[in-house]
């Protein structure tokens, strides 16, 4: 028998983003949380909700305080007015589809349309759009209806989002002739569209379906309907508990299909259900082969049957009782006779030592003999080695019994057939082994212990893992917090807790949070009972606001405040940590009983004004930048963690009305140092001063060069000159007059000897 799975079986994008509100929502609210009507349609969802605290109202006047959670399926606007005046938390977990549809009946109201909602009017959604159209739209479930509406001038017509496409453009067709002016909205959600085509697709394919979900979902029902309209015998139920081996005899290939309200936990049990039953079902046509076969040998038997002459263990040929032939000879077969019924006794009470008598369902332990391609023998102490089918050594697919076996290995098995056509016993180590863990999963269960689990596989809605069993662990129990990617995980061996068993329903769900969760609070009560005022501890950023970061110690978070996170000015915490940075951070102060923790970051490095007299002496003239603008100065930093006051009346030497006349934040402007006082941190400062001296530099600097440039023109003049009264004492009389004379003419050129 083939088991196949529908395309879009289960969960929906609204359902499911329905359950992740909700799961958020009930982890970080510790005050009530109400759910407004049924979460989704399915109880064994609902009951789940029910033990994580989600209370299910059916009127807001219910409730008082706390949150309350819409559901996908939307509700009226008065619920979200009332929410308001009540001042309620509101999660609005409604599905953007619905969202679109109840706008769309909004939009035509307002336009003056006759609003037509073809649907269920008892169905939430649809109570919901009439809402929202002001509680004046018409709502028709299928042709028929649409014959008896009256004729209008302007008919907008929407569909709930669960609605079968026929029968929608079927009461479309009959509208267009009920009104002047139609405006169509297919508001089909396209997941139903492509989940119905699918499980129509598979019903044409398979001899009978099983339809998996709420029998109060709407998308269920027209599921079952879709799938039973092909012809093909279909069965609607809500858990595996519900299937009969009976709809599976005969059957060679059977679909499953999932409403948009079922979760993959309870089809993955109705495909392990089935499973079951196929495996059974072969049992039994093996049964029923074998007695055949036996039944036909009997026959044979007694059809054409030869008796043989009664012998011994020797072969010798016993006489008839009361035969005289020789007495001698008969006391000697006596004695030969008497001597084989020793030597069988013996045999038989060595056999009776050694052999161990098994039904079929024993548990028994055996020794691998010898590993074949697709079998492994076992002697289990039998007249011959029990065999283990390939398929029957291990939950996973098996291509290689060497990878899960081995020669001289000791192992349990189950005894699925006492002898098979060859006389040897059919075993199981699969069975055996998922017995076992069923075993020892109880007393997980019932004890609260951990359990490892090897995943196998990924899954809609979270991972199969192998304990011995398939088991189910949802998403949302994974880790901690939302996982995107599960693939991850495949291959890796994780702890997890038992939260969910029924061996009669082959329902085994676990949980990985849950260990987490367990070591997340010993790890908070030990970082609790260790925390002290002073003390340095390393911590990771978890999570970064405008107004800080907060640092987990160690399950236990604290506030490092962004006046704490530097001597110097810091904008914005990111601008400095990262989440996830490992940081040392000082403890400041502890409150217990609110469990609040202050951070310090700063306090590890030294304070800037413990040296700042030292570095910066009254006089001192510096750049720094303005931070801050106030009516009565500037605030400016000299360096990180050291600012100081330049008061308006230092801004500027003329008169200043305003501080931004002069300058602006982020300007970065010359200050002189007039005070400084460590203690108090204060540092008073000048840019009229610190103008005025480095004027007052450039000045002396530029007269210096001036008088440097001066020097040089006459100590190059006494040189030319020295130059020429070297020259006349060496030069003949006319030679020495005539270069005399040319010297003297360069020099009478120069400005600043026609001045002198």
């Amino acid at each position: 028998m083939e088991i196949i799975i529908a395309d879009y079986a289960g969960f929906c994008f609204g359902v499911k983003r329905a359950i992740e509100l909700a799961e958020k929502t009930l982890q970080i609210n510790k005050k009530p949380v109400y759910s407004l009507g049924p979460l989704i349609h399915n109880p064994q969802v609902v009951e789940k909700f029910e033990k994580m605290g989600l209370k299910n109202i059916e009127g807001i006047e219910d409730v008082s305080e706390g949150t309350l959670i819409i559901r996908s399926h939307g509700a009226v606007p008065e619920v979200f007015a009332e929410a308001e005046k009540k001042d309620l938390k509101l999660v609005d977990a409604t599905c953007p589809f619905v969202k679109r549809a109840q706008r769309l009946v909004q939009d035509l109201k307002e336009k003056g349309y006759q609003v037509v909602v073809v649907g269920d009017k008892n169905h939430p959604e649809v109570i919901a759009l009439v809402g929202w159209a002001d509680n004046k739209a018409i709502v028709i479930k299928n042709e028929e209806e649409a014959l008896k509406l009256p004729h209008y001038a302007k008919i907008g017509v929407v569909a709930q989002t669960t609605q079968r496409e026929d029968n929608f453009y079927n009461v479309v067709g009959i509208l267009r002739k009920k009104a002047d002016d139609l405006l169509v909205y297919n508001t089909i959600c396209h997941a139903t569209r492509d989940r119905q085509e699918a499980a129509r697709d598979l019903a044409r394919r398979v001899d009978v379906v099983v339809v998996v979900g709420g029998r109060n979902s709407s998308n269920t029902r027209k599921l079952a309907e879709v799938c039973s309209g092909t012809g093909t015998v279909t069965y609607h139920i809500e858990t595996a508990e519900e299937l009969k081996s009976q709809w599976f005899i005969n059957k060679r290939r059977v679909g499953v299909t999932a409403g948009a309200s079922t979760p993959d936990w309870i089809i993955e049990e109705v495909v392990s259900k089935m499973m079951e039953f196929k495996d059974n079902l072969e049992e039994k046509i093996e049964e029923i082969e074998e007695e055949k076969q036996k039944t036909l040998q009997d026959q044979k038997e007694s059809e054409g049957a030869v008796v043989e002459p009664a012998q011994t263990e020797t072969g010798v040929e016993v006489p008839e009782a009361g035969s005289t032939d020789g007495g001698g000879e008969n006391k000697q077969a006596d004695e030969k006779e008497g001597s084989s019924e020793e030597n069988n006794m013996q045999v038989e009470a060595h056999l009776a030592e050694n052999l161990k008598n098994i039904s079929r369902g024993d548990i028994v332990k055996g020794t691998v003999v010898q590993i074949k391609e697709n079998e492994v023998l076992v002697d289990i102490g039998g007249k011959s080695e029990g065999i283990i089918p390939i398929h029957e050594l291990s939950l996973k697919k098996v291509d290689d019994p060497n990878e899960v076996v081995n020669i001289g290995d000791e192992i349990e098995v189950q005894v699925l057939r006492v002898e098979n056509e060859e006389g040897n016993p059919v075993l199981s180590k699969k069975r055996a082994d998922r017995i076992r863990a069923w075993e020892m999963l109880e007393e997980a269960y019932n004890n609260g212990s951990e359990v490892e689990g090897t995943v196998i596989e990924v899954v809609k809605g979270g991972l199969l893992v192998d304990v011995g069993i398939r088991g189910f662990v949802p998403a949302s129990l994974v880790e901690k917090g939302y996982v995107e990617d599960l693939t991850q995980y495949v291959g890796k061996t994780l702890r997890l807790k038992v939260i969910e068993l029924d061996r009669s329903r082959n329902k085994i769900v676990l949980s990985r949070k849950a260990v987490l969760d367990e070591e997340f609070e010993r790890m908070k009560q030990e970082t609790w009972n260790s925390l002290e005022e002073g003390q340095v501890r390393k911590g990771i950023v978890r999570r970064i606001t405008d107004f800080g970061a907060f640092v987990d110690l160690g399950g236990v978070d604290g506030l490092l405040h962004v006046s704490e996170i530097s001597w110097g000015r810091v904008d914005h915490p990111s601008d400095v940590l990262k989440e996830g940075q490992e940081i040392d951070v000082k403890v400041l102060s502890i409150n217990r009983e609110e469990g609040k923790i202050s951070l310090g970051l700063k306090q590890l490095q030294p304070n800037p004004w413990d040296t700042a007299e030292g570095r910066y002496p009254v006089g001192t003239i510096v750049e720094g930048k303005v931070l801050r603008i106030a009516p009565f100065g500037a605030f400016v930093e000299v360096e990180p963690g050291i600012e100081g006051l330049v008061h308006i009346s230092q801004l500027a030497e003329e008169h200043v009305e305003k501080t931004e006349d002069v300058v602006s934040v982020g300007d970065k402007i010359p200050v002189k140092v007039l005070s400084v006082d460590s203690k108090a941190q204060r540092m008073s400062l000048s840019r009229r001063q610190a103008l005025r001296d480095k004027e007052r530099a450039a000045k002396k600097e530029k007269e210096s060069s001036k008088k440097q440039e001066s020097a040089k023109e006459e100590a190059k003049g006494r040189e030319k000159e020295n130059k020429v009264l070297s020259e006349t004492d060496t030069l003949e009389t006319g030679e020495g007059i005539s270069k005399i004379g040319e010297i003297v003419g360069d020099i009478l050129k120069k400005e600043d000897f026609n001045k002198s």
